[in-house]
């Protein structure tokens, strides 16, 4: 599980992109996650998640609010 924090947040197609502490960009989006849950997802926000590997990127996949 890698660590992270919500840089850049588009609210209304809920995607953004997570500074990785490891230095990398990570994209995300929050297709698959609940209204109520999607509250705790903004910028600043500290982040868990999965690597989920994409033809174009990166992408984070099981984010979860720390």
């Amino acid at each position: 599980m890698l660590t992270g924090t919500i840089s850049d947040f588009d609210t209304v197609g809920q995607f953004g992109v997570i500074d990785a502490d490891d230095g990398r960009m990570i994209l995300f989006n929050l297709r698959g996650i609940g209204p109520v849950s999607r509250e705790q997802f903004t910028v600043g926000a500290r982040v868990n998640f999965v690597e989920q590997d994409d033809e174009l990127a990166p992408r984070a996949a099981a984010l979860v609010a720390i």
